[in-house]
């Protein structure tokens, strides 16, 4: 069975991009009602802004696999599937090991 999906579209430095987001309608924020596609939204709508003050840096990503009250991990690595105008960059840390992770741009 396929799992639900949709695309929204972000506008960058090269054009407008259709980005898929999975699980749109699965709820994060229980309390508030809202759900990944609202966050994919909202990160679209202060992209500018979020550039600005993160951007052309390493990133981990803070993940919750059962929701925002459940377990987090971090994710150091760039997910499966990222599509090839992602970029990462090589990390190493003190423990001289070293892995790949995002950049935002």
């Amino acid at each position: 069975m396929a799992s639900e999906a949709t695309t929204i579209e972000v506008d960058g430095p090269h054009g407008i991009r259709e980005m898929r987001v999975s699980s749109p309608s699965r709820v994060l924020w229980p309390e508030s009602g809202i759900t990944k596609l609202d966050l994919a939204k909202y990160i679209v709508a202060v992209g500018g802004a979020f550039v600005l003050a993160n951007g052309d840096r390493p990133l981990s990503l803070q993940r919750f696999a059962d929701g925002i009250d459940g377990e987090q991990f971090f994710s150091k690595n760039p997910p499966k599937g990222a599509p090839a105008f992602v970029r990462s960059v090589p990390v190493v840390y003190p423990s001289a090991r070293s892995h790949p992770q995002l950049v935002i741009d």
